[in-house]
């Protein structure tokens, strides 16, 4: 009996050990980088986002994505081309809605907010968020940039 129970242990612990790594393989695309969740870093700022794995491709079509599945995906074509504060903005941003959830207004807000609460947030950075959402039009889930920055800082300040 002890040794059908050691066996039928060994062939349940083998199944889940090929469906976690198999599961890992399905999020990590080929070509992608992917970070297992704790590793991911941002101009050496640790980033610390639940149990999500981040996924740098060229292939992301915007600056990031949370797919609400465990993983956000990031361009880093895209983020490479801003400074620091604003790289840690979009991961924020996408990382906000694991604690928000689609929302993208609340996404915004609690970007800044964890932003200000962890010191990499400055006030001054505002204007660098005015100079990007400048001429953005918005969209059906985005207000326009001049009040999206609007709104944000408004989070800031509360």
């Amino acid at each position: 009996m002890l040794k059908l129970w050691v066996a039928t242990v060994a062939i349940v612990m083998s199944l889940c050990f090929l469906h976690s790594h198999s599961a890992q393989a399905q999020l990590c695309p080929p070509g992608a980088q992917c970070y297992p969740p704790g590793s991911f870093s941002v101009d050496g700022y640790p980033i610390v986002c639940g149990n999500n794995i981040f996924v740098l491709s060229p292939q992301v079509p915007d600056a990031g994505i949370n797919t609400g599945r465990g993983q956000i995906l990031l361009n880093p074509a895209i983020l490479g081309r801003l400074p620091t504060v604003l790289k840690l903005f979009w991961v924020g941003h996408e990382c906000g809605h694991t604690a928000v959830g689609p929302n993208e207004t609340a996404a915004d807000c609690w970007a800044v907010r964890t932003g200000r609460d962890q010191g990499w947030f400055p006030p001054q950075a505002f204007g660098l968020l005015v100079e990007m959402f400048r001429n953005n039009p918005g969209d059906m889930l985005h207000p326009s940039g001049p009040q999206r920055v609007a709104n944000m800082m408004q989070c800031y300040q509360n």
